[in-house]
């Protein structure tokens, strides 16, 4: 997004060229509330569906955001897109304490938070090559890609780590235990 910055600000904020960098506070403000949230429900019906449902809010927001025609508007679908990119996050977490312990599962996270240390360092250049030939638009296209990458490598590759018999609607769920075992068993609310 940082590469995307001048541009956006041009087009959607020309007056008051600082604003545009409320895109990303808008991003980690979305992220910061959802993790309340993606916590309990990958708790009640799974890690694989909370990811898939996470990525898919984070995709279409990324469609939307590239359709914005004010500010306001980009930022709005900036937060959704922060909510959405929480359960991916949350939920890969659960799944790698579900999987591993004591120092194997140590070493996975530590990979993992390598890995998002390195992405801010690689993510203005990627940012770059893609503005430069299908301009700022072009940056919520890839989130797009990557979230269909993500949903589908995590659907076809990963089992459920969480038993069904382990589900438990916890946290913000705890009141609505019908609706989180319709949730489980893939049944609407």
């Amino acid at each position: 997004m940082l590469p995307a910055l001048p541009q956006i600000a041009a087009l959607l904020t020309p007056d008051d060229v600082n604003r545009a960098q409320l895109v990303l506070t808008a991003f980690m403000a979305g992220m910061g509330l959802g993790t309340f949230f993606a916590g309990p429900i990958s708790d009640a019906i799974g890690r694989k569906p909370t990811i898939t449902i996470g990525f898919g809010i984070y995709a279409l927001a990324a469609i939307v955001a590239a359709q914005a025609q004010s500010l306001e508007f980009l930022l709005a679908a900036r937060f959704v897109m922060g909510l959405g990119a929480s359960a991916p996050r949350i939920a890969t977490m659960a799944l790698v304490r579900d999987l591993y312990q004591g120092r194997e599962m140590a070493r996975i996270t530590s990979f993992v938070s390598m890995i998002f240390i390195l992405i801010p360092a690689v993510a203005p250049l990627l940012g770059s090559v893609v503005i430069g030939i299908f301009g700022w638009q072009g940056v919520f296209g890839s989130f797009v890609l990557l979230a269909i990458i993500g949903t589908s490598w995590v659907n076809l590759r990963q089992a459920e780590t969480l038993p069904p018999k382990s589900a438990a609607p916890s946290g913000p769920l705890r009141s609505f235990p019908e609706c989180a075992r319709s949730c489980r068993t893939g049944k609407s609310c």
